[in-house]
């Protein structure tokens, strides 16, 4: 079934109506176009159908004889990844020498040791591509944050070995020393783990305060007829004592982390709970916290829906007030599957501008920079309906609802019609 699947992407990949103009941007191709309509098709995320999708294409057109294990039953899913995350890379000579070797092996070996015995079987057959791979790899180095249970988040790294053992020693050093000072001030005793996560903590909210001219935190407040709601924007809070390092790079600009609270948790007078942007809920108690030195914006909200329908603002530029308003709104790229900040985002005009598109709330929207360029030149075509809905049209002909994101926490937008 598995290898079906991926035979089947990759023929949906290879058809023609797939294949968005040449725009000189690497994010926009057969495969990313592809998985934009996967993900509104199966309602995935477009990461997962990102995933899903290059894996397809890369394991029937670079590895055919795993995926031919994989068609027999040889070897599953998990151990066919293993061979193509660790020779996709790999020149075409190289990756079919060891493939070659491997895969004997594969069907009597789990993952783990399947994974070793590519690794070392590179370096036995091709000593001097690996080398050159690690220095390459750097590239691929980056920074996530993932979303987990009760107000909590995992934060998932790509790091050279160096640089992670550097940052691994540190946090070391700053747990032992923070042992030590809790000692000292008869202070409740932390694990390592909890003194090794704060030491990594301090080191963000170091940085925030570095990068921020002043200590301060900017706010959003929004009202409507049945609700009152706060949303607020830190520049620089450190809502909590720490122990750790205590020293971070200076950013180059600021950088702002974004709450929505209704106020009758500002208030105290309730306990609904915020909205941490890029996350999701956080208890009240979080949100009062990062709200406490606030400087306010307000937002006006359609009682029902929970949508912004006005942006007021501390800072008012002309030039920005657009844009602010849409960001403000959409909160995320409006693709189907994609949840990219819009913060992050470019303001697209729905109808293109040349073409007689309108600069206003309802001819605007954000996307992301790859899901903007697949609009234009991936044959998409969207519409923006009254109720704050997109449209979507994909180049196969299918047609896709992505409903708005609603400003008050908690609101859940109502399914799109079938």
């Amino acid at each position: 079934m598995a290898a079906g699947q991926a035979a089947a992407l990759a023929e949906l990949a290879s058809r023609a109506v797939m294949a968005p103009n040449d725009t000189g941007y690497r994010s926009v191709n057969p495969v990313t176009n592809t998985a934009a309509e996967v993900a509104a098709r199966t309602q995935l995320s477009t990461k997962q159908a990102e995933n899903q999708v290059g894996h397809a294409v890369q394991l029937v057109a670079d590895f055919p004889d795993t995926h031919a294990a994989l068609s027999a039953g040889l070897i599953d899913v998990r151990r066919a990844r293993v061979v193509t995350d660790e020779l996709g890379g790999q020149q075409a000579a190289v990756r079919a020498r060891v493939e070659a070797a491997a895969l004997p092996k594969a069907p009597f070996l789990d993952s783990v040791a399947l994974r070793r015995l590519v690794k070392r079987l590179l370096h036995e057959l091709a000593p001097m591509e690996t080398a050159e791979r690690a220095r390459a790899a750097r590239d691929g180095r980056y920074v996530a944050v993932m979303p987990a249970s009760d107000g909590m988040a995992f934060l998932e790294a790509l790091l050279s070995a160096d640089d992670a053992t550097a940052l691994n020693t540190a946090l070391t050093s700053a747990a032992a020393d923070a042992k030590r000072a809790d000692v000292a001030a008869g202070a409740p005793m932390r694990t390592v783990d909890q003194r090794r996560e704060d030491a990594l903590a301090e080191l963000g909210w170091a940085a925030l305060t570095r990068c921020a001219d002043t200590a301060t935190t900017t706010g959003e407040a929004a009202t409507d007829t049945t609700v009152t709601r706060a949303t607020v924007t830190g520049e620089a809070a450190d809502h909590r004592p720490r122990s750790g390092p205590g020293a971070a790079r200076r950013s180059p600009r600021p950088v702002s982390v974004h709450v929505t609270i209704p106020f009758e948790s500002l208030a105290g007078l309730a306990d609904q709970p915020g909205d941490l942007e890029g996350y999701g809920p956080v208890p009240a108690h979080v949100a009062r916290a990062l709200a406490a030195e606030g400087v306010w914006t307000w937002l006006s909200t359609d009682p029902g829906t929970g949508q912004l329908l006005d942006l007021g603002r501390t800072r008012y530029r002309p030039s920005k007030a657009l844009a602010e308003f849409i960001v403000a709104r959409d909160r995320t790229c409006r693709m189907p599957g994609c949840h990219r900040l819009a913060r992050s985002a470019d303001i697209d005009h729905i109808v293109p501008f040349a073409a007689g598109g309108s600069t206003c709330p309802a001819g605007c929207h954000a996307l992301c920079e790859t899901h903007h360029l697949l609009k234009h030149h991936g044959g998409w075509d969207v519409e923006r309906q009254p109720d704050g809905s997109t449209h979507w049209r994909s180049p196969t002909g299918h047609h896709y609802v992505r409903p708005p994101d609603s400003i008050r926490p908690g609101a859940t937008p109502d399914p799109p019609p079938h």
